[in-house]
């Protein structure tokens, strides 16, 4: 493997430093346990949703308020999704700092941006390749 894939450089050129991958891996860490309780508490939406229709003879079709408490649970659900794949972006950034690789594009193998990065820190993809 060729040095330039083992070390991410900043705009400047030169290898992230030490410094920004320490800081990088602070902010990884603070993104993963916000998204964590996020999924947590989405999760305990529709589960609560759930859990306040059972023994219901209500149907959502006769139920003026059924058709939106669906969708709110729906909501829930899809948003819950979508941060558990945040979170495994997260998580996969977190490996790609332990392996020298953060901060490269996984598709084309160049430097993703700073402000990228400082932007999207789970982002693994450049700008070009993310279009």
């Amino acid at each position: 493997m060729s040095a330039e894939l083992t070390s991410p450089k900043a705009d400047n050129g030169r290898p992230l430093t030490t410094q920004q991958q320490a800081r990088m891996r602070a902010r990884l860490v603070d993104d993963l346990q916000e998204a964590r309780e996020l999924e947590a508490r989405l999760r305990g939406d529709v589960a609560a949703g759930i859990a306040s229709r059972r023994g219901s003879t209500n149907d959502e079709v006769d139920d003026p308020e059924g058709a939106n408490t669906a969708f709110e649970g729906a909501q829930s659900n899809a948003m819950a999704q979508h941060t558990k794949r945040h979170i495994d972006e997260i998580l996969a950034a977190m490996v790609r700092l332990d392996e020298g690789t953060y901060g490269l594009c996984e598709r084309c193998g160049t430097a993703i941006s700073k402000p990228r990065l400082d932007a999207r820190p789970a982002t693994a993809f450049c700008i070009s390749c993310a279009a």
